[in-house]
């Protein structure tokens, strides 16, 4: 359990796969589930296991758990997590890549692949992050709590708050912020030129879910303002997500209370505009569209 905001584990622990890079200890995911979980026959879910190391925590404290991984066939960015579970989550962790700090798909498993998120440009990261928090969102039970970890990142001189994004797209109400020190980095023995400081920590970031309703209602408005140019994509996607065939009324519908929080008079030339973009969607017939594969 956390005994602060500030945590370090200079051992990773034994759980999961040592060898998958990016994995984070076990430790932290072990005292997040003492501090969060308020019901024993709770389920947590996991839909980015990596290496296992979730896996091994939840088996050793002898909690229900469901996880799951790109790797394993399931797709955060186009399945509907609450329907894959079965049920809703009470507990949710998740630790997302970094942007393109690692590679995943075609490094630590499998080819490389167009729906992991390690292999994204920053724009098509940010937007899967948005429809991802919001999937994690939807999958909790009212009153249960997610918690992403989330490290920064510097590229090329600039430097890229992801925690701050997260903490400005999730839908939930954050009650807690723990600082994780780093440890046993690749990057801790290269050396580098300027005059920058090293960044050697994470944020686990935790939300609870107050709200029976989905992420449509009531929670657009501060996404909206926070991703202005992207959200209008991740919100159709959304209503698509969990192989979904739906009609263009049907998707409107789905959106007005979104659009309300926009004030947009056009809102349903914008849904078209988006629709259009073959990436992520299929026209199956006039009006009708689903996710592409």
């Amino acid at each position: 359990m956390f005994a602060g905001s500030v945590v370090s584990y200079p051992d990773r622990g034994h759980w999961g796969k040592s060898s998958y890079r990016g994995n984070c200890t076990g430790r932290i995911i072990k005292d997040f589930l003492e501090s969060y979980m308020k019901r024993k026959d709770g389920l947590v879910v996991d839909p980015s296991i990596g290496g296992g190391t979730s896996v091994d925590v939840a088996r050793e404290m002898g909690l229900r758990f469901v996880g799951t991984d790109l790797h394993q066939g399931f797709n955060l960015l186009t399945d509907d997590l609450a329907s894959y579970i079965g049920e809703m989550a009470h507990v949710c962790w998740w630790h997302p890549p970094y942007a393109g700090m690692l590679k995943y798909s075609g490094e630590e498993w499998g080819e490389p692949n167009k729906w992991d998120m390690s292999r994204m440009n920053f724009q098509d990261f940010t937007e899967a992050l948005e429809l991802a928090v919001m999937n994690i969102h939807d999958a909790v039970e009212r009153g249960g709590v997610y918690g992403i970890l989330m490290g920064n990142m510097r590229a090329k001189g600039t430097y890229y708050n992801l925690s701050s994004l997260v903490e400005r797209i999730a839908p939930g109400r954050l009650i807690d912020e723990v600082i994780k020190v780093q440890h046993n980095c690749k990057s801790d023995s290269s050396s580098y030129k300027g005059n920058f400081v090293r960044i050697a920590h994470e944020k686990l970031l935790v939300f609870a879910k107050r709200e029976s309703s989905l992420f449509l209602i009531g929670s657009m408005e501060k996404r909206a303002a926070a991703m202005t140019g992207i959200t209008w994509k991740a919100a159709v996607r959304r209503v698509l997500q969990g192989n979904k065939i739906l009609h263009l009324k049907d998707i409107n519908d789905a959106l007005e209370p979104y659009a309300k929080s926009r004030d947009n008079q056009h809102w349903q030339a914008k849904v078209r505009q988006v629709l259009q973009d073959e990436r992520y969607f299929v026209r199956l017939k006039p009006g009708v569209y689903q996710l592409a594969a």
